[in-house]
């Protein structure tokens, strides 16, 4: 708070889940797309933990959109 704005915005919070381990990161590594059904495209995001890990998405993506 300061004596010019008493309500400061907040920065809206940046980043995405992992699709490996579910986990929120703010520094997310787009590994693949996909699309379900109805054309919805799908961005397949991994946190720094799982970016040389390989193996099937893990997210629903369906609880996200």
């Amino acid at each position: 708070m300061t004596h010019d704005n008493p309500f400061p915005q907040v920065p809206p919070i940046s980043g995405e889940h992992c699709c490996k381990c579910g986990r929120w990161t703010e520094a997310p590594v787009v590994i693949g797309y996909g699309a379900m059904s109805g054309s919805v495209s799908i961005t397949h995001y991994v946190c720094a933990d799982h970016v040389h890990t390989r193996g099937p998405c893990t997210t629903d993506h369906a609880a996200h959109s």
